[in-house]
C-alpha cells in the first residue's frame, strides 16, 4: 500500500488480453473463459489515492499476459461506481471515459463506498 493510498486491495481486474504463452492443452479452456467473461481476469492490486484509481498486476500476471494489464484513472473522470454480487468475491464496476472497468475483490461494497467518497472529494464535494 502506498503512503498516499486511501484504500488498497488485492484484486483481479478484467482485461481483454491474451495469455503470453499457452500450451495446446490449455487453449480450449482459456478460449472458453475469454468468451464467458469477454476477457481474462488478471491478479494484482487495486488502489484509491486522493487523485486516482489504479490497478497494477502482480509479477506472475505481468509475465503470464500479453497486452495492457494496468489502468490509472483520474478520480474526476469516474462517472459511476457500483457493485455486483459475485460468487466468493463481488465486483466493483466503474464507469469512466465511456468504458466499464471491473475488478473482483473481497469487501467490494466497502471498497466501492471509499471510491465514491474519493471521487466526491476530488470533485470538491464531501
Amino acid at each position: 500500500m502506498t503512503t498516499d493510498a486511501i484504500e488498497s486491495r488485492i484484486a483481479n481486474a478484467l482485461f481483454d488480453v491474451q495469455p503470453a504463452r499457452v500450451s495446446w492443452i490449455a487453449r480450449p479452456s482459456i478460449a472458453l473463459v475469454r468468451a464467458m467473461y469477454k476477457g481474462l481476469w488478471v491478479g494484482g492490486r487495486a488502489t484509491i489515492t486522493p487523485t486516482e484509481y489504479h490497478f497494477h498486476p502482480n509479477a506472475m500476471n505481468r509475465v503470464a499476459h500479453a497486452g495492457v494489464i494496468d489502468f490509472v484513472i483520474p478520480l474526476v473522470d469516474i462517472t459511476h461506481v457500483s457493485t455486483k454480487w459475485g460468487f466468493i468475491s463481488s465486483l466493483v464496476i466503474v464507469q469512466a471515459g465511456g468504458q466499464e472497468i471491473r475488478i473482483r475483490c473481497y469487501r467490494a461494497k466497502k471498497f466501492a463506498a471509499r471510491l465514491r467518497e474519493a471521487v466526491a472529494a476530488a470533485r470538491g464535494g464531501a
